[in-house]
Formats: structure tokens, C-alpha cells, sequence
């Protein structure tokens, strides 16, 4: 019986969880364009909490444009950041924080781009953490962020299109 209850009281979290699988298919809508893209195998979606990082591999191929779109759930905020690195080296390629003239932060939610050279790279997705979250006035425990919540990364590619005459 105590199986039941626990299996009953955890299925709303189980179904959040298993939503997130495709989330990025049903959620991620990319900018309306000319262009020919199409789903890469290598978009992700997964259940991030507040103050939490995630990343994956993918390989970029020469002589194809990419479309990057993410997205999320309410909970987690307008503040979701991403980053393209190089595998390799570590350099940053890309990052979705932008810091405006006036010292404003936006967090990009679109980024197209074509490829010179075939190279492996890493996405890390970043969730975070309010500091409200982490605030307590308990000694010795550090609170853990609970706000959770699906995150999308949309990947899309196509054959770099011939320019000029």
C-alpha cells in the first residue's frame, strides 16, 4: 500500500520529467525565416532546477548554416543563458548573455550562424539560482533550490547557401 502512495504522490514530478524529453520539439518555435532548416538529431530538452548547469557534445560541420532556439518553463525565469564552447580548447564561441551599453543583461533565445570549419563543441545551459532561493536563517544548511522546470535547446541545419552570381 505505501508503494501505491508514493508511487501516486510522485507522478506528477514523473510526468513533469517525462514531458521534458521532447519539450524542445513542442515548445521551441524558431523565428520565421527564408531558410530551409531542419531538426538536427542533437536537440536536447531536460528538467533543470534554479542554479543549475547542463551540457552536451555536438559536432558543427563545415559548409551548413545552424539555427539555435531555446526555450523553457515559467518557473525557471527569462534568465535561462547558453554557451557554445570549443571541446578542444575551451574558448567560448558563443554566449547567449548579452550586456548592453547601458550595462542592461539579455539573455538571446535565437542564434543562426554558418560553419568554416568542422569542430566539436559543448552546450552548456545555465538555470540561475535567485538569491532570494539561497537565503536561510539556519546554521550549518544551505537551502536547495526547488523551482524546476523544462528546458529546450532546438538545434536545426541546412546546406550553406551559394552566394553571389
Amino acid at each position: 500500500n505505501w508503494l501505491l502512495i508514493l508511487i501516486i504522490a510522485m507522478s506528477p514530478t514523473l510526468l513533469n520529467a517525462q514531458d521534458c524529453v521532447d519539450y524542445h520539439k513542442v515548445h521551441c518555435t524558431p523565428p520565421q525565416s527564408a531558410a530551409n532548416y531542419t531538426t538536427d538529431q542533437a536537440s536536447r530538452s531536460g528538467l533543470l532546477m534554479k542554479g543549475q548547469s547542463s551540457e552536451f557534445r555536438i559536432t558543427f560541420y563545415q559548409g551548413r548554416d545552424y539555427r539555435i532556439t531555446i526555450c523553457n518553463e515559467a518557473p525557471l525565469g527569462d534568465k535561462v543563458q547558453y554557451q557554445i564552447i570549443d571541446w578542444e580548447d575551451q574558448s567560448v564561441l558563443y554566449d547567449s548573455k548579452i550586456v548592453n551599453d547601458r550595462n542592461e543583461i539579455n539573455y538571446e533565445k535565437n542564434f543562426e550562424f554558418s560553419v568554416l570549419i568542422t569542430r566539436s563543441v559543448k552546450i552548456v545551459v545555465s538555470v540561475p539560482a535567485d538569491d532570494k532561493t539561497l537565503k536561510t536563517n539556519t546554521i550549518g544548511f544551505k537551502p536547495k533550490p526547488t523551482q524546476m522546470g523544462c528546458v529546450g535547446v532546438l538545434i536545426e541545419s541546412m546546406i550553406t547557401p551559394k552566394k553571389g552570381f
